[in-house]
């Protein structure tokens, strides 16, 4: 065996063939992973989950059947250089998913196929087993893929714990096809390296896409999220709205509830103590009615529409259910007051809510009903909510009275 045979084996046509088809597989399947696998983690559905799952199984089989057409169509070339290539492939491709997506049933597969792939190969007919050698690799190679999958989120392009964990995985897959094959020393070696080198691009290709959806979903946010407060902005609710809108107006059996709140006497607190605390105050209220909706568990969508003005859309939910809502932020506020500069703060809101009509042409038209129930909760003194016209009290204002 010579170097130069290993470079010839590197840098051959059917190499480069291999490996464009290859790393172009790798960034459509890298772009799968990042644009899918976050709202899979984040979904407590173990149906979702399990159908994902699945998937990216079929996903790893079909792009395993793309490399399959292109080595049917390469003629150039010996058998043993093909099958190699192919093989390699392949590796680069189950090691690769296993790596990016969530799966434990990859890493199952990463571990099942060297043995199934021995029992079923042709070629263990003509070779006596080398079972020391077999077992060794074969336990390895389990140790070793389960090591990475547990600690992936360690791991990184340069991390000398993955470099060294992806050339024990090639080793081990090389010594259990040489105990079937029997492949040239210089074809294996060469196909370590290859292994190596698109391993590497692999790695280089997630890590610039990973880069990429950062930055446009920092963009994304900046245009969609209010930079003081956190929630949603106005541009969102202009969009959300008339898709929200055009789904529920034709089906009325689900509700659709808007309710519009703002914070009673914000500029008293700009002009007593500051546009600091009135950020704070702006901060505190949004974050506090996050969570009370995030408790609520209807699913509905906060947005600050302007100034000291907010808004909540939620769905499935009519105006006289949405109460509880209201009454549930107003309590918390209620009994957690904003502790700022030594100072506490006791902060109110006023509510207008109204539902979704048959006779309504547009989310415009809604806005405006609600809009026009918050100031009737705050001519009739503010520290009220209004639902559907008919004004109420919050209950600490009730006490007072």
């Amino acid at each position: 065996m010579g170097l130069g045979e290993i470079i010839r084996i590197c840098l051959s046509t059917n190499a480069l063939v291999t490996g464009i088809v290859t790393v172009g597989l790798i960034t459509i399947i890298t772009y799968i992973a990042l644009t899918f696998e976050k709202d899979i983690e984040l979904s407590s559905d173990w149906a979702n989950k399990l159908v994902s799952g699945l998937s990216e199984v079929i996903l790893l089989f079909t792009a395993s059947f793309v490399v399959i057409k292109v080595f049917e169509s390469l003629t150039v070339g010996s058998r043993i250089e093909l099958g190699s290539l192919f093989i390699n492939a392949e590796l680069t491709l189950f090691f690769y998913f296993m790596f990016i997506f969530n799966n434990r049933l990859i890493v199952i597969l990463n571990i099942g196929l060297p043995l199934l792939y021995h029992l079923v190969s042709d070629s263990q007919q003509h070779h006596q087993i080398v079972w020391p050698l077999f077992i060794g690799a074969y336990v390895l190679l389990a140790v070793v893929t389960e090591y990475l999958y547990t600690h992936k989120d360690e791991l990184y392009i340069f991390d000398y714990r993955y470099i060294v964990g992806q050339i024990l995985f090639g080793i081990c897959w090389w010594c259990l096809l040489w105990i079937d094959f029997r492949w040239p020393l210089a074809n294996i070696i060469g196909m370590l390296i290859l292994f190596e080198v698109y391993m590497f691009i692999a790695r280089i290709i997630e890590i610039k896409m990973e880069n990429y959806f950062y930055t446009f979903n920092r963009l994304k946010k900046k245009v969609n999220y209010d930079a003081l407060t956190g929630v949603r902005n106005r541009a969102n609710l202009n969009k959300f709205s008339k898709a929200v809108y055009d789904e529920h107006c034709k089906d009325l059996w689900k509700p659709l509830t808007v309710i519009i709140f703002d914070i009673d006497g914000f500029k008293n607190f700009n002009d007593h103590y500051g546009h600091d605390i009135g950020d704070q105050v702006l901060r505190y209220v949004s974050h506090l009615v996050e969570r009370e909706l995030h408790l609520d568990n209807d699913g509905g969508r906060l947005f600050r529409y302007g100034g000291e003005e907010f808004l909540i859309i939620i769905e499935g939910v009519n105006g006289d259910e949405s109460v509880k809502l209201v009454k549930s932020i107003n309590k918390t506020l209620r009994n957690v007051p904003l502790f700022t500069q030594d100072m506490s703060l006791n902060i109110t809101l006023s509510f207008g809510v109204t539902t979704l009509r048959s006779t309504d042409k547009s989310f415009s038209d809604v806005f405006k009903r609600a809009d026009r129930y918050l100031y009737q909760s705050k001519n009739s003194g503010r520290n009220s909510f209004t639902v559907e016209g008919r004004t109420q009290p919050n209950e600490d204002k009730q006490k007072n009275q």
